[in-house]
């Protein structure tokens, strides 16, 4: 098994084997343990060293949980889940990243279901020399998920770019393939808000944990992340009333253009109507009718259609229906 590894006294993140890793655990020193899911079957005795409810391991090692956080007094079992920033496709940037968090007094230690950038993002800042775990493994925590948070903004602003776009399209060129994209932007921030809200309790609670795990000085840094959280869950409400928007815009659009297209269909049927007419009694067969053997009797009854025809055009422009 490897697994990176820091120890209040290290310089930098390292590869650990298990000998490393129980020798630290036995001692004093602080620590932040951070694992795959698929480094979870490697622990074996190494198991019994680590803090924690087995029935949160067992928790900790399924990719879909929901978000939350049980106090087990001694120690915290927190769950939150982080965009997978590999996504570039807009539909599929609400893909996300379990992390599965143990936070004691001495340590801390980090369980994903795949690539989190947000915990490489402080596994570098610590590389850096950032003195997070000699400040508490709660800071490091506080590092993990306020990094966690910080990432969901640009996506938003994808999507509110998305959905201004999807708003003009929508009243300008209002086709069957636009109103996929809205629907599937409405998928996306229903899941959003969904997460958005869960993971707000979370760090609510987290802002108000008074039992010593989480130190006095750090409480203002998690309620930072806790407003981060609820302006996301803010936009992510934005958001939705725009895709309603989009929907009533894209609807109403077609409609106007449907009723357009009515309207001129009906005028030119009102102009071919009283045509019609003409060219049927003209069409019977009778050997006695006015104008039929008339040299200019085709001519005049063509010249007849014609006024009448620029006449009706004239009215309808006249009443505004052209």
């Amino acid at each position: 098994m490897a697994c990176t590894f820091w120890l209040t006294a290290a310089e930098g993140a390292r590869l650990a084997d298990k000998g490393e890793i129980e020798s630290a655990l036995r001692s004093e020193c602080g620590y932040w343990l951070d694992l795959e899911i698929a480094d979870l079957p490697e622990l074996g005795s190494l198991q019994d060293l680590l803090p924690g409810h087995h029935l949160n391991w067992e928790d900790a090692s399924k990719p879909n949980q929901r978000p939350k956080l049980e106090d087990h007094g001694d120690s915290l079992f927190v769950v939150m889940r982080g965009l997978d920033t590999a996504q570039r496709r807009l539909a599929e940037q609400l893909h996300t990243v379990q992390v599965a968090c143990f936070l004691t007094k001495r340590g801390l230690i980090t369980v994903r279901s795949g690539p989190m950038a947000s915990v490489d993002s402080v596994h570098e800042r610590m590389a850096k020399g950032a003195t997070l775990l000699q400040t508490g493994p709660d800071a490091v925590l506080h590092a993990v998920l306020d990094d966690l948070v910080d990432r969901y903004g640009p996506h938003v602003e994808e999507w509110e770019l998305e959905m201004d776009r999807l708003l003009r399209e929508a009243l300008d060129r209002p086709r069957q393939t636009v109103m996929g994209h809205i629907l599937a932007i409405r998928k996306q921030m229903l899941l959003l808000r969904r997460l958005a809200f869960g993971q707000r309790e979370i760090l609510g609670m987290l802002a108000k944990h008074r039992d010593g795990l989480i130190q006095v000085q750090t409480l203002p840094y998690f309620q930072d992340v806790y407003d981060h959280l609820a302006g996301l869950v803010e936009a992510s409400e934005t958001l939705r009333d725009g895709v309603g928007i989009a929907v009533d815009v894209y609807l109403n659009s077609v409609n106007n253009r449907l009723n357009e297209v009515m309207k001129v269909l009906t005028v030119i049927s009102s102009i071919i109507l009283p045509l019609s007419l003409i060219t049927g009694i003209y069409g019977m067969n009778f050997e006695k009718m006015p104008g039929l053997r008339h040299p200019f009797g085709f001519f005049g009854v063509m010249g007849f259609m014609l006024l009448l025809t620029i006449g009706m055009i004239i009215y309808f422009k006249r009443s505004r229906w052209l």
